[in-house]
Order: C-alpha cells, then sequence, then structure tokens
C-alpha cells in the first residue's frame, strides 16, 4: 500500500508539471500572436495609406495632362493638392513648423526689401554706371511699373507662358518680391527663357532660390550672361551658392576678347563644365587661384590645355596645394612643358606621383627671361591672404 501511495504522488507530480509547462507554452504563444496581429494591423494600415497617395498622385497626373481645366484652375488645384498633401501629426509639430515657416518668410522679405532700398539708394546717388540712366527716383518706379505691366500683358497673351508658372515651388517667390520689382526692367528680355528652363516643373528653383536676393543684388553683373548661363542652367543650378560665393572671380573670366578666345567669348567656360563638379567641390581652394589665372587664358585656352589638365587638378588639390606660385607663373610652366601636355599618360603620371612642392619649385626656379623678356622681374604679389575677403558681397 505504501508503494502504491508513493506511485500514485510521483504520478500526480507529473501530471501537474506537464499542466504547467502547457500552459506557459500556451501563455508565449498568445503573446506572439498578439505581436503579429499588432504588426499586421500595422502594415495593412501603412498599405492603405500608400494607395490613397497614389490615387492622389494618379488623378493629379491625369488632371495635369487634361486639357479640360483652364490654367487658372490648373494653379489653383496643385496649389490645394500641394497643402493636402502635407500631414500634421501633431498640434504642437505643426505649430512649430508654422513658426519655423513664418520666421524663414519674414526674414527672406526683410532681405529682399534690403535689396529693393539699397537700389534705390543707389539710383538716388546715381552710383554705378546702370544707375545713371534714371533721372530721379521717381522716374525708375515709373519705368520698373511699366516693365512689370509689359510682363504681365506678355504673360496674360502667351498662355503656353503663363501655363509654366504652374510650378511647386512657384510660391516660394512671394518674399521675394520687394527685389524682384527692382529689377523688371532687367528681367523682361529674359522672362521667356527663364519661365520654360527654371521653373516649368524643372526643379532647378528649389537650387536657385535661396540665393535669389543675392543673385538680385548683383543682377548689373550677372545679367549681360545670363542667357549663357540660362543655355547651361541644368548643370549650373545645383552649385548657385558656391558660385554665388566667388562671383567675382569667375565674372574675370566673363570678359574675353577676341584675342584671348576668338569667336567664342565663353570658350573657358565650355571646356571647364565637363569638369564642374571636380571644380566646384573645391572652389574654395580653387578662388583664390582664379584672378592669378586670369592673364594666361589664351595660353590655358590653346591645345585644349583646360580639358586635359582638369581631370587631374583635384589630385594637387587632395594633396594639400594651397601654393599661389604656380598659377602666378602658369606662362612659366606651359612655355617649358605645355608639349607634356599632349603626351598620352604623362599629366597623369605627373600629377599622381609629383609632390605640390615639386610644383611650386619648377614655377618660382625656372629661368622666365626666355619667356617674359625685360618683364622677366615683374611678378604679381601674392600672400597668404589673397582672395580669402576680397570678393565678399557687399551689402
Amino acid at each position: 500500500e505504501h508503494k502504491e501511495t508513493a506511485g500514485k504522488a510521483v504520478e500526480e507530480r507529473k501530471n501537474g508539471a506537464t499542466t504547467n509547462g502547457s500552459a506557459s507554452v500556451n501563455f508565449m504563444e498568445e503573446i506572439q500572436m498578439d505581436r503579429m496581429k499588432r504588426r499586421s494591423l500595422k502594415l495593412k494600415n501603412s498599405i492603405l495609406l500608400d494607395r490613397i497617395r497614389l490615387q492622389r498622385l494618379e488623378s493629379r497626373i491625369v488632371c495635369m495632362e487634361s486639357d479640360e481645366l483652364g490654367i487658372v484652375e490648373r494653379a489653383v488645384g496643385s496649389t490645394l493638392d500641394s497643402l493636402n498633401e502635407i500631414e500634421f501629426e501633431r498640434s504642437s509639430v505643426t505649430i512649430t513648423a508654422v513658426q519655423r515657416q513664418a520666421k524663414k518668410f519674414v526674414n527672406t522679405f526683410g532681405e529682399s526689401t534690403s535689396v529693393l532700398l539699397r537700389k534705390l539708394d543707389r539710383v538716388s546717388s546715381k552710383s554705378g554706371p546702370n544707375n545713371r540712366d534714371y533721372a530721379s527716383v521717381t522716374d525708375f518706379v515709373v519705368q520698373e511699373t511699366a516693365a512689370g505691366v509689359r510682363i504681365v500683358g506678355n504673360l496674360l497673351s502667351n498662355p503656353s507662358q503663363l501655363s509654366q508658372l504652374v510650378d511647386p515651388d512657384t510660391p516660394a517667390l512671394v518674399p521675394h518680391v520687394p527685389a524682384i520689382l527692382a529689377r523688371l526692367d532687367r528681367l523682361e528680355s529674359h522672362v521667356a527663357p527663364i519661365l520654360s528652363r527654371v521653373l516649368n516643373n524643372k526643379q532647378h528653383l528649389r537650387s536657385i532660390e535661396p540665393y535669389l536676393d543675392e543673385i538680385l543684388e548683383r543682377f548689373d553683373d550677372i545679367e549681360p550672361h545670363l542667357p549663357w548661363i540660362l543655355d547651361h542652367i541644368d548643370t549650373l543650378a545645383p552649385y548657385t551658392g558656391l558660385l554665388l560665393k566667388h562671383i567675382d572671380e569667375l565674372l574675370l573670366y566673363a570678359e574675353v576678347d577676341e584675342y584671348e578666345a576668338g569667336d567664342d567669348n565663353y570658350a573657358f567656360a565650355e571646356q571647364l563644365l565637363p569638369y564642374l563638379e571636380v571644380y566646384v567641390s573645391q572652389l574654395d581652394l580653387v578662388g583664390p587661384h582664379l584672378p592669378l589665372l586670369r592673364p594666361h587664358l589664351p595660353l590655358l585656352l590653346k591645345h585644349n590645355r583646360i580639358k586635359i589638365l582638369s581631370p587631374h587638378v583635384g589630385k594637387l588639390f587632395a594633396k594639400g596645394y594651397k601654393d599661389l606660385s604656380a598659377s602666378a607663373n602658369m606662362d612659366i610652366l606651359l612655355y617649358y612643358f605645355g608639349w607634356a601636355l599632349r603626351v598620352p599618360l604623362v599629366p597623369y603620371v605627373f600629377f599622381k606621383v609629383a609632390p605640390p612642392s615639386a610644383v611650386s619649385f619648377l614655377a618660382n626656379r625656372l629661368p622666365k627671361r626666355l619667356v617674359r623678356g625685360r618683364c622677366c622681374d615683374v611678378s604679381c604679389y601674392v600672400d597668404g591672404d589673397y582672395g580669402k575677403g576680397w570678393n565678399e558681397l557687399s551689402k
């Protein structure tokens, strides 16, 4: 009997352990199942939101391609759709975003207004050749108003141009209106290419807009070259900020006479365009060299030397080259080694192997009399600070 009682106790313990084990397993399975259900619900909601967004986008595409809606209706519809796409997660986030946008609008409008006021001041004092054409500030205002009326009239008479204003980034121009009003007479002849190449859903305005006030501030210098800039806007627009930062050095190369470049005034720029990214990425280093290279432009354009040198310039600056003497004595280097640039692999090997000190040594030590004759002792003034602050934009 004692043995039977002990056996029953052992069996009861085993059954209890089994029951407890199965209960814990069931509990873990329930937790896992609950997690999977919540994950499934989250994915379903995400898929549903994506489908809704896809339907909205497809409907907008159909509306944009349709000719049934007028230009004004398309513009209003595009603006409302853009506003509806904004997702407001929480009221606090919304308020912060609105405050940030409002602050940006006020700051931009203030800078734009300053551009207009400075223009009026220059017209009043007749400082600068372009401001002497106006008899008075009143005459300037009258001419700008007349230019604005002509621009609006041309847009209304050309619906195809007016439709190009239907761009997602067009509202960003609103705080820049004062600066734009100060340049209407200069902008008038460029309205059509600006609409077709900068706006018109080209997405270039997004890169240009943050610097628009500075561009309009320097528009007297930029405007003569605007046709060429617009022709190459696809290449130049992404680098607007860096190019504007070094605008004074770059403008030195915009004024090229027949002796320097023949019939093409932009021959130097045309050779640089394919390698623009190389130069722009290191423009803060290259910038101080540009004024010193300017007198040697005819030699650089000869035999497509810019095209040959450009792929290797980045290697030289990557090694820490900062000495300006090679740029100041570029005529000396090209006189002795210009022929080597046309020998295959020689430029690649030289820039790959030669240290920056070798370039500086050759530029300073090679005999100059054979190249410059009696002017061999003439040299550019070069010190460590040249080119760092002289071209900063003055308000």
